[in-house]
């Protein structure tokens, strides 16, 4: 492929991103796909590039893992930036990176979603492959801006915030009143979640919303604020909402150290974290969505990878190879066993032989 000298690209790769993120739309990244990716077999010329909040979350912690595993598997050095759910903290340690003139193959789910126009065209103008995940603005797609994105990747959140809902309503028996812990509310993944929240309260109309505040995914947000909300709504509290399994770990904390445990019944939305999952085996928590963070650790950087190596010619894909869900699946304590193990790195690399292979569909907006 045709590709502009490396070197050129990574003096202006922090003029390119200080720029993207200060016009952050979706006009200022169409590039026709004029840029492609730097194909290259040569190893040493490659790193791998994972972003996330925050390894105290467990998800993050093993969606790192998911990372190292692949990029051991074929050799290639890993970078792990994490950002402290800091945008411009994210996009500067990215520029360091992309500055040392090495091909980039970036896995990252950005804070929001308008942090990513500016992150794929860096990525892309640097001749390296990005795959995001989770969030983006809704009128930019991958083949907007080239083949250096190779492709978005996300769960179906309203599902996951319905399902996960009704599980809740179900155990209550259809009567209680709630607390609902929202993520990031700039970010797509939360507002999809709330929204299938919210589908679920209109079709159980004996259960109360009594109160929803954001935590940030954050363990730490959704303990201090459950522990306000119990105070505030004392014995009206029958149940906790959490859309992942990180706020719902902190609800789960507070509810046992205020004495109500097995009284308040906790679900949540996504993750099935390593915790989350035993505290569905032990009766804590009744339900958590699959989004395996091991796979999603790995697998868009093996897609980067073929890319890089032309065993996938992201120009010739279809758009539902660009942009599209992943399967994911409820868990519950009557399937949790299934889901209890943590897989072997041999394990995850199989995984992710075919990038391709847990399609769901493609976007449907």
């Amino acid at each position: 492929m045709n590709f502009s000298s490396r070197s050129l690209l990574s003096r202006r790769a922090g003029a390119v991103l200080a720029g993207l993120l200060v016009a952050g739309s979706v006009a200022s990244c169409s590039t026709g796909g004029a840029t492609r990716i730097a194909a290259s077999t040569d190893k040493d010329d490659l790193v791998m590039v994972t972003e996330v909040r925050s390894l105290s979350n467990p998800y993050a912690a093993a969606w790192v893992k998911g990372s190292q595993a692949y990029a051991d598997s074929v050799g290639i050095p890993l970078k792990t930036i994490v950002y402290g759910g800091d945008s411009q903290n994210a996009l500067s340690q990215l520029q360091s990176i992309l500055a040392a003139g090495k091909t980039v193959l970036l896995n990252i789910d950005p804070n929001t979603s308008a942090d990513t126009p500016a992150i794929v065209r860096a990525v892309q103008n640097s001749g390296g492959c990005a795959v995001t995940q989770w969030s983006k603005p809704a009128g930019l797609h991958p083949w907007d801006v080239g083949d250096g994105w190779a492709a978005f990747v996300t769960y179906n959140g309203v599902e996951q915030g319905q399902g996960a809902a009704d599980v809740l309503a179900d155990s209550l028996g259809g009567e209680g009143g709630i607390i609902a812990l929202q993520g990031i509310l700039s970010n797509e993944v939360s507002q999809t979640r709330d929204q299938g929240l919210a589908a679920s309260l209109a079709e159980h109309s004996g259960i109360k919303l009594l109160d929803q505040q954001p935590a940030d995914f954050d363990r730490n947000k959704a303990y201090n604020t459950i522990q306000t909300l119990l105070n505030k709504y004392g014995k009206d509290v029958n149940g906790v909402w959490a859309a992942n399994d990180a706020m719902a770990l902190g609800a789960i904390q507070a509810i046992r150290e205020a004495g109500r445990a097995g009284e308040i019944k906790v679900v949540s939305a996504s993750d099935a974290t390593p915790e989350g999952l035993e505290d569905i085996d032990n009766g804590d928590m009744l339900a958590t969505f699959t989004t395996d963070p091991y796979y999603n650790g790995a697998m868009p950087l093996a897609l980067c990878y073929q890319a890089v190596t032309g065993k996938v010619n992201i120009s010739e894909l279809p758009h539902d190879k660009r942009e599209f869900y992943v399967e994911h699946s409820l868990v519950t304590k009557d399937n949790v066993d299934q889901y209890l193990r943590e897989p072997s790195a041999a394990e995850i690399a199989a995984s992710v032989e075919d990038p391709y292979g847990r399609i769901s569909g493609p976007l449907t907006k």
